[in-house]
């Protein structure tokens, strides 16, 4: 017959070897996989990844005692559950323990969150790297952010305390401003968180409505619980979002790559929600300058275009006695140079009047007889030579009388 052994003297023989060599806890790094909290005690999964595979190539189930979870709450505080979440990556202080009965389990005593925190900053930091190679760290800030907000689509969870914040404070502003809000409910943090938000970044892309801006709020957290957001995926889709987006994830210090990427990063969901206001503020204001430049400009306008209506009237009420005046002036002008043309043409009449009785006066016989000629006339005709007649009673006349010839006798 073969040599055996029964069940429970392996499983104490394995126990024996643990305990040999493993007596004092170890520090673990791993990744858990599932978390439960029942009765105060706190169960986990915890899984390895091949880094060059991703593939799990190692899983335990561990756990922590009601005692030790009072010793990590009061050693990291707030801290503590954002530790406590599925795909974290943790260093565990674990004691390795082996039941008879139930097998391996790791009893975890203390947790490094430095370790976690920097294992978180290393793949923010690969992320970051690889999408500025590929070129999206700044696509989506190349997209103008419109002058007034209206249609805004947001990426949150209906229950965050940062949503409600945010809605209670873009509806309650001072301007009377109205908004059109509509909610792509999306996990904002745990495993769904990518999943959810990068689907909801595609739907409102495809979506109808044209929206001014996108939304991705929450409400504050650790450091931890806003690391969903170191996402490459999440990353990617932002920059592909073909509209501004605005990231308000409630963190003051640090950034993620969701922030990094997005067009334009605020610390909380009022900030965001303040943005907003200020953005269609700032417009009014400047519509409401424009305006009183406007009425300004026309103002002066107006008040140029009186004064030369002004002048203009003056002018036109001056203007016609002007004419007159012009008019008396050309008619007395004309009048005298008629009545110096009329004087000067009687004076050339004149002129020509003596002109013409001097020489009639010089034509006159007797003065022409005083010169002394003298006129021979025969049957009462002025006659020459070749015409007298001898014998015919002849009258001579000269300028101091008459000589009278008879006739001869025959």
């Amino acid at each position: 017959m073969r040599q055996s052994y029964s069940l429970y003297e392996l499983n104490e023989y394995i126990r024996r070897v643990i305990s040999l060599n493993f007596s004092e806890p170890i520090w673990v790094n791993c990744e858990i996989s599932q978390v439960k909290q029942v009765k105060g005690n706190v169960y986990l999964d915890l899984v390895y990844h091949d880094e060059k595979s991703g593939e799990i190539t190692a899983q335990i189930s561990a756990n922590i005692w009601y005692k030790s979870f009072l010793f990590l709450k009061n050693k990291l505080g707030e801290l503590l559950p954002s530790i406590l979440k599925e795909g974290i990556h943790v260093l565990l202080k674990v004691q390795v323990e082996f039941n008879e009965r139930y097998g391996l389990k790791l009893s975890i005593e203390d947790i490094d969150p430095a370790y976690t925190i920097g294992q978180m900053e290393l793949t923010r930091q690969k992320i970051l790297q690889q999408l500025t190679n590929e070129g999206w760290i700044d696509k989506n800030k190349a997209h103008f952010m419109p002058d007034v907000i209206q249609k805004i689509a947001i990426i949150s969870s209906s229950q965050a305390a940062g949503y409600i914040d945010f809605t209670k404070h873009l509806q309650s502003n001072v301007y009377g401003y109205k908004f059109q809000t509509t909610l792509y409910e999306a996990a904002m943090q745990g495993m769904n968180t990518e999943k959810e938000v990068c689907n909801a970044l595609r739907a409102i892309d495809s979506a109808s409505v044209s929206y001014d801006i996108i939304l991705i709020i929450r409400g504050g957290g650790s450091k931890l619980d806003l690391s969903w957001f170191d996402n490459y995926n999440i990353g990617v889709e932002i920059a592909k979002s073909k509209i501004p987006v605005i990231t308000g994830i409630g963190h003051e210090i640090d950034e993620t790559v969701a922030d990094i990427v997005a067009n334009l990063s605020l610390k909380t969901p009022t900030a965001v929600a303040d943005f907003i206001i200020r953005q269609n503020e700032d417009f009014e204001g400047k519509i409401i300058g424009l305006t009183q430049s406007i009425l300004q400009s026309s103002q002066r306008i107006i008040k140029h275009e009186e004064i030369l209506l002004h002048k203009t009237i003056q002018i036109l009420a001056l203007l016609p006695s002007e004419i007159v005046r012009k008019h008396h002036l050309q008619i007395d002008f004309l009048f005298n140079q008629c009545f110096l043309a009329g004087k000067q043409k009687i004076q050339r009449h004149k002129n020509q009047l003596a002109f013409n009785e001097q020489q009639i006066q010089l034509m006159n016989p007797n003065n022409i007889l005083k010169k002394g000629y003298a006129i021979v006339r025969q049957n009462e005709h002025v006659i020459s030579k070749s015409e007298y007649q001898s014998g015919i009673a002849t009258q001579i006349s000269f300028h101091d009388g008459v000589i009278e010839i008879p006739p001869s006798k025959k």
